[in-house]
């Protein structure tokens, strides 16, 4: 489609053009660009694009929420871009925050690709219960042997796709990371008891199903390759590359690193059980509430290795996806109370669309989209995920396969008992509606109350009031055609006396200019404002201004909006004159009062022109 094309287009001009990629891949919800130089991307304006939900600039990645749709895009900016090989990366200076977003990085990288197959076994697992529960599938089937043979590989072949999928995010050739963990799972290997090389005894591992064990061979296998890259003449590399370095990797893998592996999974494993005694029902609850502050951080991709290492050992998971369930419906839920209760027409059809596929388990579109702009939706959003996890902990919730929590995962609860499906699955769904019901309510009634219902007077006052102390003047006397024509709108000017500068309506931040000389308001009423500081003053870069408000956020007449440095403006001989501008071309001012006005004094009425 060309709205992909066009999209990934005008990411690329943004974000300084193909010479500022290094590298570029994408997750469930993300595109994921690494790139050269900070300074060259435009975060403003990428933010602005049509069908991005938000942005996350780390340290060597720029991260670009666009939704379920960001597979199209990335197909569409990969085409765009072309060959980016030579695009060399700039050494970056080691800290810990560095390290530990280059780890998370890797883990999500490595997990996110292989999820597919992940969910697609664990639906045909929740098939097959229900198979087998309501419609009398026999266990002895053809059908239900090929269904279950899905399920099966789905987690027995997981060192296959994991070895893959780590091996392409380390840059390597992803075939030689996939025969690394067919080697792990092959039947004379995998469980092996008295199994030896060159006289070392090889520990009996179980390999299928197995996730760290395989990433250590991988990163291994790194070192190894990059070594041989050095010291192999290109003439014979190509046979002897590979073979030396399986001849290396794998007997090292069998007797070190995957035995490592699976004590650090036995750490990792206790650990959580550990965590789960001690705090018991608060545990699940503590990570429905923080689920959000995770997904914004990136952090939570650090948890897919648990999971899947729970689903595989024990066939469920009790602690993060139960509390995932409450955190991902309740934000889609505040997602689309904020739909309900907003007045503007492109934030209610963000709301509404990020909102659905909120409830449905992918939230990436409503937390960037949304909630990171709406305290009171994030803040309800926590409180009920906590309170509806800690409910799902409560009673022992349990997930049985892999998939983004949400409406569309309640399969993956169903578990049947005696030929009957038993109770997890029910309350499943009593954690799913409370979560709803309790972040909805949340954030529709904390905003009617203090932004919806401000006064009776906020959303029929058509008054303009006085922003900034000083004399008013007409629009006309203004040395600036521009606005002395009305060729902005009609409006008003003042001539400064003191620094302040206030709002002059009821309503919400549109807009702030990025040199800080502008800024935009919607009235409560539906009146949209400018207030524009100083003539020329954008080339000042925004030094003289300090501006106490952001984009979204919901002020009062007389709330302080900026402070203005009327000497430094004054010092580089511009004009300091305020305007105050209707934008609307069907707006005008009427009973305007001119002369010394306070703050806060009404200086004149919004009329609709006829």
């Amino acid at each position: 489609m060309s709205n992909y094309h066009d999209m990934a287009n005008n990411i690329l001009k943004d974000i300084g053009g193909k010479d500022n990629v290094i590298n570029v891949n994408h997750c469930a919800t993300r595109l994921r660009i690494q790139y050269k130089d900070k300074n060259n991307i435009d975060d403003n304006s990428v933010s602005k694009i049509e069908g991005i939900a938000g942005t996350v600039i780390r340290d060597d990645e720029y991260q670009i929420v666009i939704g379920t749709d960001v597979a199209n895009v990335y197909n569409a900016f990969v085409k765009s871009i072309g060959d980016v090989s030579n695009n060399k990366t700039a050494k970056v200076k080691f800290t810990w925050k560095h390290l530990g977003q280059t780890i998370i990085d890797f883990i999500s990288g490595t997990f996110v690709p292989i999820l597919g197959v992940l969910v697609a076994a664990g639906l045909v697992s929740a098939v097959l219960n229900i198979g087998v529960t309501f419609f009398g599938l026999s266990t002895k089937s053809g059908t239900y042997t090929i269904l279950n043979g899905i399920y099966e590989a789905g987690y027995y072949f997981l060192p296959v796709y994991l070895g893959y999928s780590a091996s392409k995010k380390l840059n390597m050739n992803p075939m030689m990371g996939a025969f690394l963990g067919a080697t792990l799972v092959y039947k004379t290997i995998d469980s092996a008891k008295g199994l030896e090389f060159l006289g070392l005894s090889v520990p009996q591992i179980q390999y299928n199903t197995s996730v760290i064990p395989i990433l250590l061979g991988v990163l291994f296998m790194k070192l190894i390759d990059v070594g041989m890259d050095k010291i192999t003449p290109k003439s014979i590399k190509f046979f002897t590359k590979p073979l030396i370095t399986m001849l290396i990797v794998v007997p090292v893998t069998l007797l070190w690193l995957g035995p490592l592996g699976f004590q650090i999974g036995t750490v990792i494993a206790n650990v959580l059980n550990f965590i789960n005694l001690k705090l018991g029902w608060v545990s699940v609850g503590l990570m429905g509430a923080l689920t959000p502050l995770l997904v914004m951080t990136g952090t939570n991709q650090a948890l897919f290795p648990l999971c899947i290492a729970s689903v595989a050992s024990i066939g469920y998971d009790a602690f993060v996806l139960p509390g995932m369930l409450a955190a991902n419906v309740a934000v889609g839920a505040a997602a689309l109370a904020v739909a309900i209760t907003t007045n503007e027409s492109k934030k209610k059809q963000l709301a509404l669309s990020a909102g659905i596929t909120g409830v449905m388990g992918i939230t990436e579109p409503a937390i960037f989209g949304v909630l990171i702009k709406n305290k009171i939706a994030l803040l309800s959003t926590m409180a009920a995920a906590g309170i509806s996890g800690a409910f799902a902990g409560l009673v022992s919730l349990k997930q049985y396969a892999i998939v983004s929590p949400g409406i569309a995962a309640l399969p993956t609860f169903i578990h049947a008992s005696n030929g009957k499906i038993d109770s997890n699955f029910y309350m499943s769904v009593i954690t799913l509606v409370m979560s709803f019901v309790l972040s909805f309510g949340f954030t529709y009634v904390i905003t009617k109350r203090m932004v919806g219902s401000k006064d009776s007077t906020s959303e029929n006052d058509l008054n303009i009031y006085q922003p900034v102390g000083g004399k008013v003047i007409p629009l006309s006397d203004v040395n600036d055609e521009v606005f002395s024509k009305g060729l902005v709108g009609d409006g008003f000017a003042v001539e400064p006396n003191n620094r302040g500068v206030y709002s002059p309506v009821n309503g919400i931040i549109s807009m702030v200019a990025n040199t800080k000389h502008a800024i935009g308001l919607k009235s409560y009423s539906g009146n949209e404002v400018l207030i524009h500081m100083g003539l020329d003053t954008v080339e000042l870069n925004g030094l003289p201004f300090d501006v106490k408000i952001k984009e979204g956020d919901h002020v009062k007449k007389g709330d302080l909006i900026a402070d203005m440095n009327i000497d430094m403006i004054k010092k580089e001989k511009k004009d300091p004159i305020v305007m105050v501008i209707l934008t609307q071309p069907d707006k005008q001012l009427d009973n305007e009062l001119l002369g010394d006005i306070k703050v806060g004094d009404m200086v004149g009425q919004v009329v609709t022109a006829n």
